[in-house]
């Protein structure tokens, strides 16, 4: 079983929501270690806690809004990974649930990986749009090189 997950989030078909999708296709062909799986989780909600519980370690990439310039991108390590949930989301359905969920979840089932990494790309547009913005593109070379990096610590 491999030690370490790198998850890319998002999907391709909204703009900079796909910029996980395009740092999972561009480590696909990097040589990783082989105690590390790359995954495109796409859109998953709470069915992402089954993926979560068979890894120590998950680095995360996500279109995140941080109130940044388009393709800006910030590494949230350890409690500053967890997002807080918004209970709103799921009133009367479990349809809205997502990551931020999903963590929420897991923690109270005890089933948290011991480790979170999350890597954040401030998106320019997130509509109904295939392919990414030309900020957004630029942070996707970056923010694989951060993976890879994080990956040695």
């Amino acid at each position: 079983m491999a030690n370490t997950l790198i998850l890319g989030l998002g999907n391709p078909l909204r703009g900079d929501d796909g910029v996980g999708t395009a740092v999972i296709t561009t480590l696909q062909n990097e040589p990783l270690p082989p105690d590390v799986d790359v995954v495109d989780g796409g859109t998953a909600g709470l069915e992402l806690v089954l993926l979560l519980q068979k890894y120590r370690r998950v680095l995360v990439v996500d279109a995140a809004e941080m109130g940044l310039a388009p393709g800006e991108w910030r590494r949230f390590d350890g409690n500053t990974a967890v997002l807080p949930t918004n209970p709103d989301h799921l009133n009367g359905t479990l349809h809205n649930a997502g990551f931020a969920q999903a963590l929420t979840l897991a923690e109270a089932l005890g089933t948290l990986p011991t480790e979170i990494t999350v890597f954040g790309v401030q998106p320019a547009m997130v509509d109904w749009s295939d392919g990414l913005s030309a900020a957004v593109e630029t942070a996707v070379l970056p923010v694989c090189q951060a993976v890879l990096g994080a990956l040695g610590e």
